[in-house]
Order: structure tokens, then sequence, then C-alpha cells
């Protein structure tokens, strides 16, 4: 951070009581190097405008600055020190909650950063609340709530303020860190987890059914005929048609069902706790969901289907063992002519269809 610009760190306050509270409300400025550490305030013409029994404070700002004693640099050093050993973003709060808690008295705690979808609570919520919108800059890092029975006074404010000027560094790498984690198990096209993040999952659930003696089922799911799409429409509206694969999965599979992108035109999905029956089900609503799903390009419609292989774990499968059986599976579903759905069952391959009689011949193996 030597020699970088000071960021602005805005802070947007509400509190909650009866009346308009006027109190302090800080634009912060943080800088930090090594040899020298310092918090300033960029002080101060408050405004305030009741909402809904709350408080909602804008600020515009001054020079001005605020001593720290000895006690507080010693503080203030200690939790910047702290802050920086993880990029957990549940571990930083959790510092950042305990050094606070020697400060100011509070009851709960409420911290939600909407673009990954994450929300801590930590205690109760009560009454008399002091809202903080975190901002580094132009980028939002979260909004964190403090609670109590009875308000917060101007002089606890204070002294939250000049916490949250250390929270900020350390909350904003642990945010990037763990978007650097998801970019590298997600693929970039489709949204949906890559290779990497199947080989890992797929490892891990199929020891967890082991231990747990839990059943557990895969689908490998591949595109009919995916060339031919980039053939007469271009790779552009393939690459449409298998964003939008994605998209008929989601909508078609249950919360805890996850899936993968395995190759170009292959996907796979993992059901923990999904016998060969369940598995199988799915499979067909997934199929029957792709066949009517509204594929359209450049106000052309394209039909879609899909082959499936479907295999469950036994207690002899280890994950490539598994993974294998799906995709013998998934070779005789297009081999018996595609859009159809296959399962793996010792000693034989059997089909899954609505109608048992149009099922297609398999002869028994042995």
């Amino acid at each position: 951070m030597i020699g970088a610009p000071i960021p602005k760190i805005f802070i947007v306050l509400i509190m909650n009581n009866k009346h308009p509270v006027y109190g302090f409300h800080p634009t912060v400025a943080w800088n930090s190097h090594i040899s020298n550490y310092e918090c300033e305030w960029i002080d101060t013409d408050f405004m305030a405008t009741p909402i809904n029994n709350q408080t909602e404070s804008t600020v515009r700002t001054d020079d001005d600055s605020m001593e720290v004693n000895a006690i507080e640099m010693q503080r203030t050093l200690k939790l910047a020190g702290l802050l920086q050993t993880s990029l957990e973003i549940p571990n930083v709060l959790e510092y950042f909650l305990t050094a606070a808690k020697e400060v100011v008295r509070f009851d709960g705690i409420h911290f939600e950063y909407e673009p990954m979808k994450v929300e801590l609570k930590f205690g109760k919520q009560a009454k008399h609340r002091c809202f903080y919108r975190l901002r580094l800059c132009e980028e939002l890092l979260g909004v964190i709530n403090f609670s109590r029975k009875i308000p917060f006074t101007p002089d606890e404010m204070s002294t939250m303020e000049t916490l949250l000027c250390q929270l900020i560094y350390p909350l904003r790498n642990a945010i990037l860190y763990q978007k650097a984690v998801k970019a590298a198990h997600v693929d970039p096209l489709t949204g949906a987890n890559n290779r990497a993040a199947l080989d890992k999952t797929l490892q891990r659930e199929v020891e967890l059914a082991h231990r747990h003696q839990l059943p557990l089922s895969v689908v490998l799911i591949d595109l009919d005929k995916f060339k031919s799409v980039n053939d007469i429409y271009g790779h552009s509206a393939g690459d449409y048609i298998l964003k939008t694969l994605v998209t008929c999965v989601d909508e078609t599979v249950r919360g805890s069902d996850m899936a993968f992108r395995y190759g170009g035109e292959e996907f796979m999905l993992i059901l923990s706790g999904t016998d060969t029956e369940g598995a199988k089900r799915i499979a067909e609503r997934l199929r029957c969901a792709i066949e009517t799903y509204p594929f359209v390009y450049d106000r052309q419609e394209i039909a879609v289907t899909a082959s499936f292989g479907v295999a469950a774990l036994t207690k002899r499968d280890d994950a490539k063992q598994l993974f294998n059986k799906a995709d013998s599976a998934l070779y005789q579903a297009k081999d018996a002519g595609r859009n159809q759905v296959h399962y793996y069952a010792e000693p034989k391959l059997s089909t899954v269809t609505d109608d048992p009689s149009s099922a297609p011949f398999l002869p028994e193996s042995g």
C-alpha cells in the first residue's frame, strides 16, 4: 500500500430511534504505512432525515483530524494485524466483532454482502441499531448492522466508526480472494461449475457417501449432434445453446443437485443422497425439459435434445469407477438412438421411458 493514493471510505449511518438523532457521521480516509499509521476524520457537516423510525445521515466534508491516544493506537494496531491473518469472510468479521465488543457493547450483529450471497448473524437483534453501508471508493463491501436495547451514544458511534476503518481493507481482500477461488471453479462461458470443481466435488461426495453409507448417483449429459448446431448456425449460436442449457438445468433440478460442465457439450450432475430410482426420475424430467425448452437464437428456434447416462455408487466404487459407469450408460443411450436416459445396472443396461413398451431392446450381458 506504500505510495498508493488514499481511498475514501463512505459509511452511511442509520440509528433506530423514535425521533431524529443528530450525531457524528464521517467520511473516512485511511492510510497505512509500515512506519506510520493514521486514521483521519474528514469532518462534519451533518444532516439527518427520519425514515420509518430510523434516521439516515448524509454528510459533506471539510478537513479535520482526530487525536489518537496511546491505548487506542495499540488497540488499532493489534486489530489491524489480526484482521490480516485470514481471507475467510466469517473469520475476518469474527475477529473484528471480538475486538469491537471490548470497547462498545452491543447485543446483535447482522452482516450481508449480496453479490456473493453472504449473510452472517451474531447474537440477538434489538430495537436500537447502527447501520453501516461499507464502501471503498465506489465499491460496496457489504452492510453491517449493530443493535442493542438502548441507544448508542455519539462517543460509541465514533469509536465504532474508527474500528470500521480497520475492517475495510481486510474485508475487501477476503471478498476478492473468495471471488478468485470461485472463478477458478466456474466455467466462464456457462457459469456452471467446471472440470476442476467436478473432480474435487465428486471425490469428496464419494468419500462422504462411503463413510456415512448414503446413496449417491451421478448423471452424465451430452447434447445430441451439437457439432451440427455449430456448423449450421455458427459458434455463437453454439455458445448460446450451452448457456441456455445451464439455465434449463438450474430451473429443472433440485437445489441440492450440483451441475458441472465436464467437456465441450458434456455436463454432469452429482445427486447426493439419491438412489438409482431417484436419479432416473431426475434425468428423465431434465430430458423432457431440454426437449421442450425454447432455444431461440437470432429469432430462429433450434431443436435441442440430450442423451443421459445414470449410475449409482456401490460399495466397491471409487470416483473414477462411478464416472466410468455413467459414461458407459451414456454411450449406450447414444448408440440406441439419442434423446434417451440409460442407467448402469449390473449386469445389464436398462432404459427409462414413459412407455415401457417403446423401450429399445438391450440384450443382457454375460
